[in-house]
């Protein structure tokens, strides 16, 4: 399953102006993180391509998990390309709880709305 820090899914949902997001991620729960990167891992294989037919970029998939992990129902991202920020990605900050990732299906967290909203299979 895909591991990610919530400081760099914030960095990174700040640079999609997904600023709301951005600061629920840092303060979300265990679990709710836990099923951030179980839904980006879900999106990176079963999720939308890009044109070429390659999976989307790592921390776009994180971004929009988070989103829908935060809101509860799938959508696209504020902005199409994310822009580059000044401030860079804090390093060192808190991982998703191993013990409980292991213990979870690989979709966890997936529901019908985002299999309908995003799967192209």
């Amino acid at each position: 399953m895909l591991i990610s820090e919530a400081e760099s899914i914030a960095h990174d949902l700040h640079s999609f102006d997904e600023t709301e997001t951005a600061q629920w991620v840092l303060d979300c729960s265990e679990e709710e993180l836990v099923r951030v990167c179980s839904v980006a891992d879900w999106l990176l294989y079963n999720g939308p391509k890009s044109p070429s037919g390659n999976s989307m970029m790592i921390l776009k998939a994180l971004a929009l998990a988070a989103v829908y992990v935060h809101e509860g129902e799938p959508r696209e991202l504020r902005r199409k390309r994310r822009r580059i920020l000044e401030e860079p990605k804090l390093q060192g900050g808190r991982l998703p709880n191993w013990e409980l990732q292991r213990s979870l299906p690989k979709d966890y967290g997936v529901g019908d709305n985002a299999r309908e909203f995003w799967q192209t299979d």
